[in-house]
């Protein structure tokens, strides 16, 4: 018996399911008219989202409780064809443990029929990870400082905003720089930042079988890209998380904050580690190991402005 898609929000199609064993789905998605290595169909935490909805297939009477090697392929050839499918291939690796390779597969439009038609080009890696699943979500550890690290109640900026006020042009800002609602760099190799649900993101996923918190994961990721910029005046892009724990999902209605830090950088090369906290100062998910590579210069893609160290941490000190 087939599941019912309606279920997962990013699933189209459900090519077949094995329970407690494998699983294969698919998506069709439009892809960039240059892509390149840094372009993907969909934003990280979109991509997440979809290769736990894949793992889901093959426990769905359990709750996503964890990541681990967590890592995104470089592109090593452009498809002929715009139009693609984002296919995830789940397979049991032990008790609650999924492992999930997601790939785009170009699709071919007939010109005789009209119809779509697989094309015969190799699928493009994009992304695998080892997914953990449990009955319930586990105890979330006490915050040594809970008050120090307790969501603050001011709204100092949007994303937009943030992004325009540091030389950016805020209509070239993607949508999902949103989720952060205010960001201040508090020491040297630390930010911490307010999220927000975006109502773009809000729209795409409605409420109900979401298992990653997309939109407060790609708020933890731009934070971490605007302290690596703020140290090396660079773009950045994910490239892998070594593991990822949640604790429970967020509210819809609920402000959460973010607590990154860098833990090590060589040659364009960052890692780093974020904390999400509820209201209650409570943490919802940590990220650790999350790698992070600097954009070649010469990339054709709109980067973040390049602007001095000391202009960067003023933009983002509460005025």
């Amino acid at each position: 018996m087939q599941p019912d898609t309606s279920q997962y929000p990013l699933l189209e199609d459900v090519a077949e399911v094995f329970r407690g064993e494998s699983a294969v789905a698919k998506r069709d998605v439009r892809l960039p008219a240059e892509l390149d290595a840094e372009t993907r169909p969909l934003s990280a935490s979109m991509e997440l989202e979809f290769l736990a909805e894949v793992g889901a297939l093959v426990y769905p009477d359990r709750v996503l409780v964890g990541m681990r090697d967590v890592r995104w392929f470089l592109r090593a050839a452009e498809p002929s064809s715009s139009e693609a499918r984002l296919v995830g291939r789940a397979r049991r690796e032990g008790d609650g443990e999924v492992s999930v390779f997601l790939s785009v597969e170009p699709v071919s439009t007939g010109s005789a029929t009209g119809g779509a038609e697989e094309a015969t080009e190799e699928p493009i890696p994009v992304c695998r990870a080892i997914l953990h699943f449990e009955q319930n979500y586990g105890p979330a550890p006490w915050p040594q400082h809970q008050r120090m690290l307790a969501p603050r109640s001011e709204n100092l900026q949007n994303g937009r905003q943030l992004y325009a006020s540091v030389g950016g042009q805020g209509d070239r800002v993607p949508e999902s720089l949103q989720v952060v609602s205010w960001a201040r760099l508090c020491e040297l190799g630390r930010i911490q930042g307010g999220l927000i649900h975006p109502r773009a993101m809000a729209k795409v996923l409605p409420a109900s079988r979401i298992q990653v918190a997309p939109a407060a994961l790609e708020g933890a990721l731009h934070l971490v890209k605007w302290l690596w910029y703020s140290f090396s005046g660079e773009g950045s892009r994910e490239m892998a998380i070594s593991e990822a724990t949640w604790f429970r999902m967020p509210r819809r209605d609920e402000r959460l904050m973010c607590d990154a830090r860098l833990s090590g950088a060589s040659s364009g090369l960052a890692s780093f580690d974020a904390h999400l906290l509820g209201q209650d100062g409570i943490p919802v998910l940590e990220l650790r190991g999350i790698a992070m590579a600097s954009l070649p210069s010469e990339d054709l893609a709109p980067t973040l402005p390049r602007l001095s160290w000391q202009s960067f941490v003023k933009s983002l000190t509460p005025r």
